[in-house]
């Protein structure tokens, strides 16, 4: 258990670097840190997201058609979820998220079907932030969030509250609806391409 916790540790120290010096190092720089992540720290970061609570967004590509699957750090909005945007909205996640006009979301073992994402700007951004979530974006300068909705609310439904115990059948009725996708298959053009 000590070795999973060192090897957690070490990832999450090593992706905070990588966004540390892409907030840094230029657009140029952002790129290759960014193709590093993608390459080699995302596909180890997926197979520990759980214990780092981060969530991961399916996506599907919008030339391709292939499922990718990209880790990210999202929190809980009253309507949604909100996510950093550290290496800017030009990412092909975030590309292929505003395309598809969505996207399904794993968050804290649900997976979530999110609709209508926007890109807003970090003065928009830091109200709907918890204010520690908030000042670690500032230090690794991020510029940008991207906010998705749930459309039927049931983050806020499901939102535990510190109140007396209550029913089986009322808990059953405010209990979190999650998307099961059926298959990860590639979406195929109209044209056979």
């Amino acid at each position: 258990m000590a070795a999973l916790s060192a090897r957690a540790f070490a990832m999450l120290a090593a992706t905070l670097a990588a966004y540390f010096l892409a907030g840094h190092a230029g657009r140029r720089g952002g790129r290759l840190v960014a193709l590093i992540n993608r390459r080699i720290l995302n596909p180890v970061i997926l197979r520990i997201a759980g214990p780092l609570a981060l969530s991961v967004v399916h996506h599907v590509g919008r030339r391709t058609g292939r499922p990718y699957h990209t880790p990210v750090f999202a929190e809980q909005t009253s309507d949604g979820v909100i996510v950093g945007l550290i290496y800017g909205a030009d990412t092909d996640w975030c590309r292929n998220v505003l395309a598809a006009r969505g996207a399904v979301l794993a968050y804290r073992g649900h997976e979530l079907r999110l609709v209508n994402p926007r890109v807003i700007d970090a003065g928009t951004a830091r109200a709907m932030l918890p204010l520690g979530i908030w000042l670690i974006h500032r230090m690794l300068g991020t510029s940008g969030f991207l906010t998705l909705r749930n459309p039927r609310d049931d983050l806020a439904a499901a939102t535990p509250h510190r109140t007396a115990p209550t029913s089986r059948a009322h808990r059953a009725s405010t209990r979190l609806r999650v998307h099961r996708p059926k298959s990860h298959k590639p979406v195929t053009s109209p044209r056979g391409r």
